[in-house]
């Protein structure tokens, strides 16, 4: 990558993290393009050499937070002197946590973006949780075929520990700001994969 790549790059992502942050305090449809422009410290032509209106940045923040993620989910390795698989779903939730902790103007965006629940970018919203159900249930699947999950539907339970992890992140990101991350992974597996029930008193 050439210098100018780089520059261009490196442009468009701090647009990007200025609109996160302008989003996320006055809420999207409060936020103007003045607003992202003034907060990143760019000129209005240099914001159109990137992104064509408010939408398009809004699109690019969760294109770019689907890739992020997907980068940080690596398929549970069955080799032999591979980590135990508990040990690899560990070290997946973990890396989805610290990145999503590291980013709470994205949380807050996703869970409080504030836009009319039948307008295009809330449906865009509603896409990006389907692509994530959509990982989890595939996963599910992937553990059940390996005899690591019991049989359950896959789809269903995706969408039960997906209502969970929102719910968990909307507290985390309300409560503090250092937050444990691994005592919470241990916790939130748990959870997903055993309930709150004690088995022997059933």
């Amino acid at each position: 990558m050439t210098t100018a790549e780089a520059k261009r790059v490196n442009r468009r992502l701090e647009i990007l993290q200025a609109a996160k942050l302008v989003f996320a305090e006055r809420g999207y449809h409060a936020a103007s393009i003045n607003d992202i422009i003034k907060r990143a410290g760019i000129a209005r032509g240099t914001f159109y050499l990137y992104f064509s209106s408010k939408d398009a940045v809004f699109e690019s923040i969760l294109d770019q937070a689907i890739e992020d993620l997907q980068s940080r989910i690596i398929g549970i390795d069955m080799d032999s002197g591979a980590a135990p698989p508990a040990m690899q779903l560990h070290q997946n939730v973990t890396r989805v946590l610290e990145y999503v902790l590291s980013d709470r103007e994205l949380i807050q965006l996703l869970l409080n973006h504030g836009l009319p629940p039948e307008s295009d970018l809330s449906l865009r919203v509603d896409a990006f949780f389907d692509h994530v159900e959509a990982l989890i249930e595939r996963s599910l699947s992937y553990g059940m075929s390996m005899g690591l999950c019991r049989q359950c539907d896959p789809a269903l339970t995706a969408a039960q520990i997906l209502g969970a992890i929102r719910g968990a992140l909307r507290r985390l990101t309300r409560v503090q700001d250092n937050i444990d991350i691994t005592p919470v992974a241990t916790q939130m597996i748990d959870f997903a994969l055993r309930g709150v029930v004690v088995s022997a008193k059933w």
